[in-house]
């Protein structure tokens, strides 16, 4: 991973290569086959996950869970808002946006938010 340092505001900046997630160790085509799988949207994983990669599937799935409302408002435009299961939103993300990866770039950029958490780095510079 790609870190530079920024002199004037004293901080380090990382930068995510695009199949990663922000404070996850997972990779995005990982999630976005278990989220599949959780929303029985396509085949799910290729492969099963190892047990530590379950477990962290697991825990961002039930993160997502406390983030539906959240997300559905910066979305809202993308799919309906009578739509309220976990389930049936990310069948209607992934229709409407397409690949988790496609659907993260639009929440940095768009709603300065990501699925799984709000990071300083999705932030404005003051």
């Amino acid at each position: 991973m790609e870190r530079y340092w920024c002199p004037p505001w004293g901080h380090t900046v990382s930068v995510l290569p695009a199949n990663r997630l922000p404070s996850r160790p997972l990779e995005v085509d990982r999630l976005q086959g278990s989220f599949d799988a959780q929303a029985k949207v396509g085949t799910g994983l290729d492969s099963p996950p190892e047990p530590i990669e379950a477990g962290c599937l697991q825990r961002a799935w039930q993160r997502f869970l406390t983030r539906v409302h959240l997300l559905q408002d910066a979305l809202g435009q993308i799919v309906p808002v009578e739509l309220h299961p976990a389930q049936q939103l990310w069948q209607a993300w992934r229709r409407g946006v397409g690949s988790a990866e496609v659907l993260l770039r639009f929440l940095a950029r768009s709603c300065q938010r990501s699925l799984l958490g709000d990071y300083a780095c999705l932030r404005p510079a003051p």
